[in-house]
């Protein structure tokens, strides 16, 4: 995409995936961009591609119009880093890479999803469902390509699809979505945002730009979202589409579950269409469907037919280390979700199975396992491992489930298999962690991936 070059000066300050990204995009685009990263190898690879690394005590930062930082850098902790208070005190605007959009007046239409979790899955199943052969679908953001990626290899009519963490969206000034989509609300990174109501704050910057002839998608399940929903036309300019799994809407669109499958009732359109459980290929897990819901409402607000939508009906599938089947042995199911990095996602996972063997730990989150009480009716054992797992197995025996703890992954997994072969009846075995992963691993990619090459192993023995 030919993009005009603007007389700004910009500061790339974290030189991962999404901020060299930036930075190359930048370099095209500026008469003025510096860089920097606290990581020596880092800097070596952008000096390599040309980039001015700069350091950033030699920088008039009165003269630096953006800095761009990396998600996870907090730009609201004071003394967070040396750039950031420089960059406070001279009033330089803090950005994340999805402001670049609208710095640069870029058009393309733009889906942004937020939530706590369910964002990936909701995202890969909107870009999914909109593949055509007249232009391009791009999945990107916290998901799917970086920004400056997409801006270089983006025409004219491609579309954005947009997963937002709290982290970007609290980085936001003047981005306008399209279609801005809130999932679901639960605590999460509160260490990073300081409290719940900040968090939520976050989340609905998403909205915050959108003009009257935007519109935005909000789930009602969770009362959080709720309580946005109701006071969304006192706060915000667009159209609100309200939807649910669980409940009629009067003026929404909401599932309607029979023992077959389902129907989307549309009453915006009065539509009312079905779906039968055989056609879709994803897991058919709660939150799965919230997703699945979002998608479709995405494709009626861009007039995209029932038809239409149910023929992308086979490109819709789960993602990697969400849920994801690996196979069986005997009578153990496996199912990998190493992407659950908090309670809440957790819970998703076993409130969706009976018979179930819980393997979880590694770092946990503010709270830890609280709130999980109610959703332990299904678990049968908990194998717990990592820097939380003995805290963790402690916890669920006092709530009634059997619980044992290994340090290593792989050794609770080896004691979860000997136990459910002593079963004589199907055990899904669930790896949904609860937990992030830097107790052990490099992220949860890393740690799903240990899991599947752990399972794999032991399908391919019995072979």
């Amino acid at each position: 995409m030919k993009v005009q070059k603007i007389k700004k000066s910009f500061f790339i300050f974290g030189l991962g995936i999404s901020g060299l990204s930036a930075a190359l995009f930048l370099k095209q685009q500026s008469q003025s961009i510096f860089c920097w990263d606290d990581n020596l190898k880092k800097r070596i690879n952008a000096k390599q591609k040309k980039l001015n690394i700069n350091n950033y005590d030699s920088l008039d930062f009165k003269k630096i119009d953006y800095v761009v930082t990396s998600p996870i850098i907090n730009h609201r902790l004071k003394g967070s880093s040396p750039i950031i208070t420089k960059a406070k005190k001279n009033k330089v605007k803090i950005i994340s890479d999805l402001e670049l959009i609208e710095i640069f007046n870029i058009k393309n239409l733009k889906v942004g999803v937020t939530g706590t979790n369910g964002k990936s899955t909701t995202t890969k199943f909107i870009q999914s469902s909109l593949l055509s052969k007249k232009n391009k679908i791009f999945a990107c953001g916290n998901f799917g390509l970086p920004i400056g990626d997409v801006i270089r290899k983006s025409n004219a009519n491609d579309i954005f699809v947009i997963e937002a963490s709290s982290f970007q969206l609290d980085k936001i000034f003047s981005l306008k979505f399209d279609i801005s989509i809130l999932l679901n609300i639960s605590k999460d990174h509160l260490d990073w945002h300081g409290s719940f109501n900040k968090y939520i704050n976050s989340k609905m910057n998403i909205f915050k730009s959108q003009k009257k002839d935007n519109f935005s998608i909000i789930c009602i399940d969770d009362s959080n979202c709720k309580k946005i929903a109701q006071d969304f036309n006192r706060r915000f300019s667009s159209k609100l589409i309200k939807i649910s799994t669980k409940k009629e809407i009067k003026d929404g669109i909401y599932l309607e579950f029979k023992n077959q499958g389902f129907f989307i009732v549309n009453k915006i359109s009065n539509e009312k269409i079905f779906f039968n459980y055989n056609t879709l290929m994803f897991a058919k897990v709660k939150h799965n469907f919230e997703n699945f819901l979002a998608a479709y409402v995405v494709n009626f607000l861009l007039k995209k037919s029932p038809k239409q939508f149910k023929s992308s009906l086979k490109k819709i599938v789960g993602l990697e280390h969400r849920l994801e089947l690996l196979g069986n042995y005997k009578n153990i199911f496996f199912y990998n979700d190493s992407k659950a990095t908090n309670v809440e996602s957790s819970r998703n996972a076993i409130n969706s199975f009976k018979s179930i063997y819980w393997i979880l730990g590694g770092r946990k989150k503010v709270g830890g396992l609280n709130g999980i009480d109610k959703s332990l009716k299904n678990v049968e054992y908990a194998f717990s491992f990592g820097e939380s797992g003995k805290e963790f197995s402690e916890y669920l025996s006092k709530q009634g489930v059997k619980s044992t703890y290994y340090n290593k992954l792989k050794e609770v997994f080896l004691i979860a298999v000997e136990k459910a072969l002593k079963e004589k009846k199907q055990i899904n075995l669930i790896f949904s962690p609860a937990c992030s992963s830097f107790d052990q691993y490099k992220n949860f990619e890393h740690r799903g991936n240990e899991f599947k090459a752990l399972v794999n192993g032991t399908i391919k023995s019995a072979k």
